[in-house]
């Protein structure tokens, strides 16, 4: 389920043009903010957004653009651990969903203001799903889709809102699965149609290609009724690769796909890279520690067992603001597996009760508590992490 609702970690992340003829230097600052935020450069984007908004105060879609900000800096940059930064997402969210609303009353009849306003009633369902208000997240989710499917028969041949709704079909048809509340609410998707959906936005989106092809990288990756398929999510990875180099969460993406699929000498040649980077600080040490965790875990797939309890013990060492970060703690859980699986039961059990003395911040407890309790048994180690890359 982690792995599943980190997927919606970029939801709605679109910055929709404007059918009412925004000035050209407007889109070129939107188009910049969405490089910038793709590339982890959070200030820089969040300033051009601003200079957006400065331009056109009145339209949406810069409001929206600093709630994606948030959303995604919450997410990604500050390891889910700031209860600040998410004050300012549901603040920005507010906010733009405020100018949204306004601006629909004034343009009735212009897509690409529906599509804004749908835009922020979907980051707004991500951050109630955070918050587990689950009946609150599905009214605004149900808002969402209804805008932007007014959106799309506005302008049938605009293929951007199909990113929301094709998410709105696959998860209102997934989550049910897996929260009782949210079936409860009688939500109709379908993961079929979903998918359909996501495809048309990748192939012709204007602001929408990237996302919906990473959201596709995620769905074929952990799908677990029938869909999943990682060839087809490592071909769609590094074509997102090839758009963003130099991004580490793209990267990120692109070799777990790898992982997923087999291709465990590719991971390793990745991760060299990745990591020499990291070292070099053209990465932050969040990523340092993800990358030893990616690089440990292809090692025990191969059965490089040492190898793998160096490269964990690198990812558990690692400190921000002298804090363990989520993915070491996460690798004192997976190096307590590994040495049950060799045996080492003392020498796990001290990792296990070092993990869960840790606070709770990324809910990995329950990890290191089953480690306690029993001794992991499973020779291969399965997926790189709970919470996806």
């Amino acid at each position: 389920m982690r792995r599943l609702r980190r997927a919606c970690c970029v939801f709605f992340l679109l910055l929709p043009a404007c059918a009412q003829a925004i000035s050209p230097e407007m889109d070129r600052q939107l188009h910049n903010a969405l490089d910038l935020l793709y590339a982890m450069k959070f200030g820089d984007a969040d300033a051009a957004v601003r200079n957006a908004i400065s331009l056109e105060p009145d339209h949406p879609n810069g409001y929206f653009g600093l709630a994606a900000v948030s959303m995604i800096q919450y997410i990604y940059g500050e390891e889910q651990a700031d209860p600040a930064l998410l004050a300012t997402f549901a603040k920005r969210t507010g906010d733009a969903i405020a100018k949204g609303s306004a601006w629909v009353k004034k343009h009735p009849q212009d897509a690409e203001g529906f599509m804004a306003l749908g835009a922020a009633y979907g980051v707004s369902a991500r951050l109630l799903v955070v918050r587990h208000q689950w009946v609150k997240a599905y009214w605004h989710g149900h808002r969402a889709v209804a805008y932007l499917q007014k959106a799309a028969r506005l302008d049938p041949a605009m293929d951007d809102p199909w990113l929301g709704l094709g998410m709105y079909d696959y998860y209102s048809d997934a989550y049910p699965r897996f929260i009782r509340a949210l079936a409860k609410l009688f939500l109709h998707g379908d993961r079929v149609r979903g998918i359909v959906e996501l495809k048309r936005a990748a192939r012709g989106g204007i602001f929408s290609q990237i996302v919906s092809k990473m959201i596709l990288v995620e769905i074929f990756l952990e799908d677990q009724w029938g869909l999943r398929d990682p060839t087809e999510a490592m071909r769609l990875s590094a074509e997102v690769r090839q758009c963003y180099p130099d991004s580490a969460m793209v990267q990120d993406i692109d070799i777990v796909a790898k992982y997923e699929a087999g291709r465990y000498g590719d991971v390793l040649a990745d991760m060299d890279q990745f990591l020499e980077k990291a070292r070099l600080g053209d990465y932050d040490a969040l990523q340092l520690a993800k990358g030893f965790v990616i690089q440990g875990t292809t090692l025990w797939a191969m059965g490089r067992r040492d190898e793998c309890l160096a490269a964990l013990q690198a990812a558990a060492e690692v400190r921000v603001a002298g804090k363990i970060t989520r993915w070491g703690l996460w690798a004192e859980v997976r190096a307590g597996n590994l040495l049950d699986l060799m045996g080492r039961r003392q020498e796990a059990l001290a990792l296990y009760k070092a993990a869960a003395a840790e606070p709770d911040v990324w809910d990995l407890r329950q990890f290191a508590k089953a480690g306690l309790r029993d001794p992991w048994k499973d020779v291969y180690p399965g997926h790189i992490s709970p919470f996806g890359a």
